[in-house]
């Protein structure tokens, strides 16, 4: 038995280091791929930092909308005897690496007997379109920020409380989208109880940390707060490219209707937790990824000015689902078949045409309610025929 368990470890290890092989060779395709962001802005605001000399206080000459923590590693890719398009390309394909990782290890949690389970996840995560195109072709972020959101989940299924919020606040630290976590641990919270609401308090404190950098150049300590106030206002669109509600209504502005709409996001999420209350659901291993799901994908089909990368959360979650039961796979291919046009028009491959924006539109809401009617057959249907048995 001890020997066909390390003839499968062997194994298993193997196709890991085959995988990470080939998943290295299609960042390595995409070195040279220059996407219109690359140039107008990363590479821009790289300019404006190195130009302003080789101290830290050339941060401040930094005027994009990017969070600090990250301008700072801009900031010290400038240190290295390396270009910046291949240096911002390495740094997020690293992370690629390090979700690979982490959504290995809760494929594990969920399925502990499945020996497989760790690979199934590294391979599976490194192969998502949304990924390699994100990070070494688009030379985009977004697998920085998840990678500390979805290490802030493991450490919840873990009972890793402290770290649980030290790793939420590292990844608010990088990207405002990462608020899209913060209703589940709110619901968490509320329902468990197994942590204190002072845990919470780690989060302005490992932001501030994280902005250490800027703070020495010269910034006041309230840039943890205003680094995010322009980045939620300064689209002035509902509609940015995420397929989602606002298609229907494409240019017409946010500042009319930002106000409606993120209080209609607000409203679902609380008519999410009267429901959960009042049919005293619990969360446990059997519906607590449904429900962060349904969070992730709620906020990007109904909040504004979505970019066509605001999913990128949800939609790792979706594989993760895929992967722990078969039969969900459809929900992450439809996710991925939905983005997937916005970022090949992102990186200039493909046309953006009005039809295939309102088609990839009316797939993912129909995704979403389709889901939403799942999730409420599964936590709530059972609980009224349970309250009709009794």
């Amino acid at each position: 038995m001890k020997t066909q368990t390390k003839y499968h470890h062997y194994i298993y290890t193997a196709i890991v280091l085959l995988t990470s092989m080939l998943a290295v060779f299609i960042r390595y395709l995409g070195r040279d791929f220059i996407s219109a962001d690359l140039v107008n802005c990363l590479t821009s605001w790289y300019r404006e930092i190195v130009n302003a000399g080789p101290g830290i206080d050339a941060l401040l000459n930094y005027t994009g909308d990017y969070a600090f923590p990250y301008v700072f590693l801009i900031w010290l890719l400038s240190k290295l005897p390396i270009s910046f398009q291949y240096g911002v390309k390495i740094l997020s394909s690293l992370f690629d690496f390090g979700l690979a990782v982490i959504i290995g290890m809760i494929i594990q949690f969920f399925r502990p007997k499945r020996k497989a389970s760790f690979c199934i996840g590294f391979c599976a995560a490194l192969f998502l379109p949304n990924v390699f195109l994100n990070s070494s072709f688009w030379g985009q972020c977004d697998s920085i920020y998840t990678f500390f959101l979805l290490s802030s989940f493991l450490c919840y299924l873990y009972k890793k409380y402290p770290w649980m919020m030290i790793f939420f606040g590292i990844a608010f630290s990088f990207k405002l989208q990462s608020i899209f976590f913060l209703p589940f641990l709110l619901i968490a919270y509320w329902l468990e109880r197994e942590f204190s609401i002072l845990h919470f308090l780690y989060v302005p404190a490992v932001m501030l940390v994280a902005n250490i950098p800027i703070i020495i150049a010269g910034r006041s300590p309230t840039v943890i707060i205003t680094q995010y106030t322009w980045q939620a206002t300064g689209y002035p669109w509902l509609y940015y490219f995420y397929p989602n509600l606002y298609f229907f209504f494409q240019a017409r502005p946010y500042y009319l209707f930002s106000t409606g709409v993120v209080f209609l996001t607000i409203t679902a999420f609380l008519i999410f937790v009267v429901l959960l209350i009042k049919y005293k659901i619990h969360l446990n291993n059997d519906n607590i990824l449904s429900i962060l799901f349904w969070i992730a994908f709620t906020c990007p089909i109904f909040l504004p000015s979505m970019h066509e990368r605001y999913g990128y959360f949800a939609e790792l979650l979706a594989l993760i689902l895929a992967l722990i039961d078969l039969r969900k796979v459809w929900i992450v291919v439809v996710m991925t078949l939905c983005t997937l046009p916005k970022y090949l028009y992102a990186l200039g491959l493909i046309g953006n045409p009005l039809w295939l924006q309102g088609l990839t539109a009316i797939c993912n809401i129909i995704l979403y309610l389709c889901f939403t009617l799942m999730l409420w057959k599964k936590l709530f249907q059972k609980e009224k025929q349970k309250d009709v048995e009794n």
